[in-house]
């Protein structure tokens, strides 16, 4: 995955957060916290893929050894 396409992550994350606390805000606690679980794995998927594109250089590919 490309550098530049690792913020799109952070964005959904964000996105998702957003609509978690409208829905916590209009009274849908269920709703709410299963937006959050879904922005947490939007966030920890952007850990993850920022990881692996620093280890490979930034161009998406495994490096030469």
């Amino acid at each position: 995955m490309s550098r530049n396409f690792n913020w799109i992550w952070y964005l959904g994350a964000a996105v998702w957060f957003l609509n978690a606390a409208l829905a916590m805000y209009h009274g849908k606690l269920r709703l709410g916290l299963a937006n959050a679980a879904i922005s947490a794995l939007f966030l920890a998927a952007g850990v993850f893929f920022r990881k692996q594109t620093k280890r490979s250089g930034g161009n998406g590919r495994r490096p030469l050894k």
